[in-house]
């Protein structure tokens, strides 16, 4: 791995649990700071994030699922300096209780979740990744309900999983104005089913964010300085 930024990363899942992120944990730890959350609703997802970012200097928040619409949410946090969004893109779709009761089943049952969620990966990650899950209750989906994603207002990276059955090449379109992006040939939980190409991309992407925080850098010593002298013009003023 090449040396990487003094950057702070921050990884949201939506409805899942955090510890979907242990590649990526166990990839960038080595030389980032790593914060992990989600398997909340919308509003406890934030305030979590919210939390974790009081700490950050130039935080990376890096999104997946419905946790696109939490890191959207806290884009515009001072510590940002930018985000990624990982698929799937689409709106999550109205259903109802009972049709999320069926979800649910599908993430029960290996053989059902490589169909929806996965391309040709082994049972054995299916399998893995259905271990280290709880099925959301419906309350808690339902929470993400009426959310879409719009075009970043701060650099960004969006991660396509082209084998992903809920989202969209068109999804992906509308959020290019600013944002940069990386197929993958990977279901809808790409930084799972294929670790190594997930982390290679994101890596690639945060080793470009180097002339950001040397501007965001200088333009905090700029306005240190400045405050500075404002306090010195003030002492000065206050002893004549």
């Amino acid at each position: 791995m090449s040396s990487l930024p003094d950057i702070e990363l921050v990884f949201v899942s939506g409805v899942f649990e955090p510890g979907i992120w242990k590649h990526q944990r166990k990839y960038f730890d080595r030389c980032s700071q790593v914060e992990t959350v989600g398997g909340k609703n919308f509003s406890a997802l934030r305030d979590d994030v919210l939390e974790r970012l009081e700490s950050c200097e130039n935080a990376v928040v890096v999104g997946a699922e419905m946790g696109n619409h939490v890191v959207q949410s806290v884009e515009d946090h001072e510590s940002v300096v930018s985000t990624v969004l990982t698929g799937p893109f689409d709106r999550p779709p109205f259903i109802g209780e009972r049709s999320w009761g069926y979800g649910r089943k599908v993430l029960r049952h290996p053989k059902l979740a490589r169909k929806f969620l996965f391309t040709e990966s082994e049972y054995r990650i299916v399998k893995e990744f259905l271990h280290m899950i709880e099925a959301p209750d419906f309350e808690t989906y339902r929470s993400f309900l009426g959310k879409s994603l719009r075009v970043p207002v701060k650099n960004s990276l969006t991660i396509y999983n082209q084998g992903c059955r809920f989202s969209s090449m068109d999804a992906v379109e509308d959020l290019r104005p600013n944002s940069e992006t990386a197929l993958l040939d990977a279901g809808s939980f790409s930084f799972f089913e294929k670790p190594q190409e997930y982390n290679k991309a994101l890596n690639d992407y945060l080793l470009g964010r180097k002339d950001i925080l040397e501007k965001r850098r200088l333009v905090k010593s700029a306005s240190e300085n400045r405050s500075l002298k404002d306090f010195e013009d003030k002492l000065s003023l206050e002893r004549t």
